[in-house]
């Protein structure tokens, strides 16, 4: 594997094709990080030098400036450890992984409690940092504990707790701290059964989420908090649809016809074609019902 060497830094590398939207202008610089040790030597390297420093994961969830981003991004594409504990009932990964990945390493060993998972784009880290879950359930219910880098350049163990968790956030969005891997509970399961919860949730995707070949960053919008006396979030798409987002479009980027909630890209859209999408989808929902959508999805660069 390679070890980190500012010979490994590329220049002006274009973003749109390490991210799920394919929008997004150049990186200054850009490295690829196929171990722990490269992403903490290439960290250390851009804080010594006074350099902006973004890490990436699978893509999702973001929407990169048509000027791009200035400093050093790194691509954490770390698969330099992954542990499988049969007695405990435990997995641990290292963040670069695809979250794919970890629900077909569980299935594999006949392990529960990640399905719910199952066709989220984006890497484990990436997860983590957006508590992303699906069907009431998040990746905060199964992680124990995490190797950490913190802004000082310390690598700790530390614990769920640690994360702040709440709905699709974690601490890691205020502070700048990167997980290099993680240990996930699971509990033992049925082979078939577990085959079969993924095969029913991917049907349900595939009947409403745009396919992985269509420019999406996942859901734009978070869902809203419940009603008074209501214990579930109500559907963010469910209000867009009705303020008649699916005819609404900017430039290149349109609202999906089969779910409200997703922001498509049909082939040539901009950052900023989205970005005015998403205000003008706020300001309905505001004007129409007094409620204040909020991004799921992260702006970033220029």
């Amino acid at each position: 594997m390679m070890m980190f060497g500012p010979e490994n830094l590329r220049q002006n590398v274009l973003l749109r094709d390490y991210v799920t939207f394919k929008i997004g202008g150049p990186a200054e610089l850009f490295y690829e990080a196929t171990t722990s040790e490269g992403l903490v030597a290439a960290v250390a390297y851009a804080k010594a030098r006074g350099l902006p420093c973004f890490v990436m994961g699978g893509g999702s969830n973001l929407v990169v400036s048509d000027a791009g981003i200035d400093g050093l991004v790194i691509h954490n594409a770390s698969r330099d450890y992954s542990l499988v504990d049969q007695q405990a009932h435990q997995i641990t990964i290292s963040a670069g992984y695809d979250l794919g990945e970890l629900v077909k390493m569980a299935y594999g060993n006949s392990l529960t409690g990640v399905e719910s998972l199952t066709g989220i784009p984006g890497s484990v880290g990436g997860a983590i940092y957006g508590n992303a879950g699906a069907y009431g359930r998040s990746i905060a219910d199964i992680l124990i504990d995490a190797e950490v880098l913190m802004p000082d350049g310390q690598i700790l163990q530390v614990d769920n707790a640690f994360f702040k968790f709440d709905y699709r956030t974690s601490r890691l969005k205020q502070d700048n701290i990167i997980v290099l891997k993680a240990r996930f509970q699971l509990e033992p399961g049925i082979r078939e059964e577990i085959h079969a919860k993924m095969a029913d949730i991917m049907t349900q995707r595939h009947s409403k989420h745009p396919d992985r070949s269509i420019g999406c960053a996942g859901s734009f919008f978070k869902n809203l908090p419940p009603l008074p006396g209501e214990n579930r979030r109500r559907a963010a798409g469910a209000v867009l649809e009705q303020v008649g987002a699916k005819k609404m479009s900017v430039g290149g980027a349109s609202v999906y016809q089969k779910h409200a909630n997703f922001i498509i890209n049909q082939g040539k859209a901009t950052a900023a074609d989205v970005k005015k999408l998403a205000q003008l989808l706020k300001a309905k929902v505001m004007n129409d019902f007094g409620i204040e959508l909020s991004e799921e999805v992260l702006y970033i660069g220029r």
